[in-house]
């Protein structure tokens, strides 16, 4: 998928859920940086779960013709920290500890897009871990956690 036009970047806005912020997301659809790279977006987002699209094309793609695992594993790392995201209170952020994959079996690039479902499986109060799975049609390709650290806003005063 060629983007004939810059993507726009995302208007983080602090005041914000981690959830609105998604909902934005949702609405937006495509936005610069990795994501857009990749060419995935979400497409539903509720408190603890979420789900994206990812179309890959020719830039994708590794030696032997299949989607490149670096590929995968970038999604599951989007898509985990995007489920912990949902989680969070306005101000605060999240930031990747710890990523996890499991490959198994190739994606082919012929056999439609990728749908990358993320869900929170532990929270507390510094720390939560998600769980990613990627399909290509009705099988399963990918599996991975995420370990997400949560950074709360300063106090003031």
């Amino acid at each position: 998928m060629e983007h004939a036009n810059p993507l726009p970047a995302f208007p983080l806005d602090r005041t914000l859920s981690g959830l609105e912020l998604l909902h934005c997301w949702i609405e937006l659809g495509y936005v610069a940086g990795l994501n857009g790279t990749l060419c995935s977006r979400p497409i539903e987002a509720e408190f603890g779960k979420v789900a994206f699209t990812c179309q890959p094309d020719g830039r994708h793609m590794n030696f032997v013709g299949l989607v490149h695992g670096g590929v995968a594993a970038g999604l599951v790392d989007i898509v985990g920290g995007a489920a912990a995201m949902s989680c969070l209170k306005p101000g605060e952020t999240l930031l990747t500890t710890d990523l996890n994959v499991r490959f198994l079996k190739p994606a082919f690039p012929d056999r439609g897009e990728m749908i990358a479902e993320g869900t929170t499986i532990y929270r507390d109060d510094r720390k939560m871990v998600a769980s990613v799975t990627i399909r290509v049609g009705e099988e399963t390709v990918v599996a991975g956690n995420v370990g997400i650290s949560i950074r709360r806003p300063a106090s003031v005063g």
